[in-house]
């Protein structure tokens, strides 16, 4: 059974701010997955990220890279993009200035006709002269064509979660394309005058019950002027909450704190609401309906993952072990200022069908011997999850393992967001199939000092099929190099027609070793699918070159990483020395004993 996901996003607020929209959404009867994409750094955005946890909500940390009104759309257009699989109805608001009064997926399910609802305020442009403003600031070109318009609130979308993530990110396109900071508002209205989004909209006002706008509907500081042009009915206050004039209570209100009576309401409801029980009602609801399909857990949790086991303990709620191996680190705090201290360095791992491999590189992770604090992220697009990442394993050495079925995403995209889920400053790259030594983290951050990326330019191979241990010293050329190939027996080969380009392309173009800093994500992500035929890890190695980031190479003379090659390796090698296989002992005892 596939998911329901309510996704915001938030910078700048602290989290006095946004509890009202993580209790009303949690209290709400509301069952699938609640998702804020935070974009604070520092102890704010630490503070916000527990919170939002300690309630059973998932926060996704991102930087952010410039305005909010545009940027917040295009990743939560990746977040459902890259979840579609897995989702049904998605609903993306507002976070600060939003409430929920009840379930609004429930009139979702009964009420949608149509791919996208978008919500009414009620008012013309014609009538609206901030609005009308706003529009002819950010489109001044197309402003017209909305003249007489209805306009609509960017600040409750819902629909088909497919749908509004091509929605979402052809509105994150057109508000960034305005020039002006916040032209959200006004890029919506003009998508929705534009096909396909005009014959796919179903259009709802306030007298629907769906959501309503306090900035339209019962602002005090407007509301007399804009009386005479309103076209809905007027909501209420009751003593059950904000209703239609028919006496339907409304799923979400937006802009509640504009006025007074309406904010003073809803806030003394939630303090009467039982979050412990509203948690226990959502958790027996999430196991009901989404058993079947546990997909989407492994990447922002669900009723059988780790940080709604960490919450129902923390309420009190009792709880049944875990059928799904993910640890979200927060084990046995109650507050997010006791919580363990981030991790300095984040080892990702992207993996398919390899489990037996993963195991040995959880195990190389497990016995590093670097004390700055680590954690390891894995993705795994496997049509299986692996079984052997029990709880207790996870816990102990802060593993997180994400798994996404049905759904194949390649190792660029998998690098990308597990930068975005990583605590640690610092990102250092384990391929699943290669062995890495207890001291290769402790040497390579010391490698980095105080650069930005740095990777191997000379390192060790090993061919078990053909038993050839070899060293490659990519930065320099020798007449004749010797070809690993998962396909074919090795071979030697000449190296009279190599230019300088391919040199570049192999001293740059491994990804095992690279290790990185974090902070470059704001500028330089790693693409899926990168222009020219280049592989993810040449490409954004050349990216942040060329973006001016200091990045080094250093040559592996200890034995640190031996780079494996068998018949599911996806590249090849070109090393020029091949030595006695006994010297795999000396330079990686482990190894060996690993092997037996």
């Amino acid at each position: 059974m596939k998911k329901d996901i309510v996704i915001g996003a938030v910078t700048g607020y602290d989290w006095a701010d946004i509890e009202p929209w993580a209790t009303s959404l949690v209290t709400s009867g509301f069952a699938g997955l609640g998702v804020v994409i935070v974009y604070d750094g520092g102890r704010r955005g630490d503070i916000v990220a527990a919170n939002l946890e300690s309630l059973g909500l998932y926060p996704v940390r991102m930087p952010l890279r410039g305005s909010i009104y545009s940027q917040r759309f295009g990743d939560i257009a990746h977040v459902l993009r890259t979840f579609a699989h897995s989702l049904r109805f998605a609903v993306v608001v507002d976070v600060r200035d939003v409430c929920f009064q009840a379930d609004p997926v429930k009139w979702l399910e009964t009420h949608l006709e149509r791919p996208f609802l978008a919500a009414s305020e009620s008012l013309r442009y014609s009538d609206e002269s901030r609005s009308w403003d706003d529009l002819q600031q950010s489109f001044p070109a197309h402003a017209e064509r909305l003249w007489a318009k209805t306009i609509c609130d960017v600040g409750v979308l819902a629909g088909q979660a497919g749908f509004m993530a091509d929605l979402c990110l052809a509105l994150s396109l057109i508000v960034a394309s305005a020039g002006v900071p916040a032209a959200d508002q006004s890029g919506y209205n003009l998508l929705l005058d534009m096909e396909p989004y005009r014959s796919t909209a179903q259009i709802v006002g306030s007298e629907n019950g769906f959501t309503c706008s306090a900035g339209s509907a019962a602002d005090p500081g407007k509301i007399e002027t804009v009386r005479p042009f309103h076209l809905g009915s007027e909501p209420m206050l009751t003593a059950e909450g904000i209703q239609t004039a028919a006496g339907e209570l409304y799923p979400i209100v937006h802009r509640y704190d504009r006025v007074p009576a309406w904010d003073q309401a809803l806030r003394s409801r939630l303090e009467s609401v039982s979050v412990r029980e509203a948690l226990a009602a959502v958790e027996n609801a999430q196991r009901e309906r989404f058993a079947a399909q546990p997909g989407l857990a492994r990447v922002l949790g669900d009723a059988d993952g780790a940080s709604i086991q960490h919450t129902a303990r923390m309420v009190g709620v009792p709880r049944e072990s875990s059928s799904i191996q993910l640890y979200s680190p927060m084990p046995g705090h109650s507050s997010p200022e006791d919580g363990p201290p981030p991790p300095r360095v984040s080892v990702v791992c992207p993996t398919y069908q390899r489990p037996e491999f993963l195991r040995k590189v959880v195990r190389h992770y497990c016995a590093q011997t670097f004390d700055g604090g680590m954690e390891m992220i894995i993705v795994d697009d496997s049509p299986e999850p692996v079984d052997f990442l029990d709880e207790e394993l996870c816990r102990e050495h802060r593993i997180r393992y994400y798994h996404i079925p049905n759904s194949r995403i390649t190792i660029g995209d998998k690098i990308n967001l597990m930068t975005q889920l990583a605590h640690g400053e610092i990102i250092v790259d384990f391929d699943d199939d290669d062995y890495y030594t207890p001291q290769y983290i402790e040497r390579m951050v010391e490698f980095l000092g105080d650069a930005d990326f740095v990777t191997l330019s000379r390192w060790f191979a090993y061919d078990p099929a053909s038993k050839m241990f070899c060293y490659w010293t990519t930065d320099s050329l020798s007449p004749i190099h010797f070809v690993l190939s998962p396909t074919q027996p090795s071979f030697p080969i000449s190296t009279s027609s190599w230019n300088s380009e391919l040199i570049h392309e192999q001293l740059w173009g491994y990804g095992f070793s690279f290790v990185w800093r974090k902070s470059t994500h704001q500028q330089i992500e790693v693409r899926g699918h990168p222009p020219g035929d280049l592989h993810w890890d040449y490409d954004f190695s050349l990216r942040l070159q060329r973006a001016g980031y200091k990045a080094i190479c250093v040559p592996d003379t200890e034995g640190l990483v031996l780079h494996i090659l068998h018949p599911k390796s996806t590249v090849s090698m070109f090393p020029q020395y091949v030595m006695p296989e006994f010297l795999i002992d000396k330079y990686f005892p482990l190894y060996a004993e690993e092997e037996v």
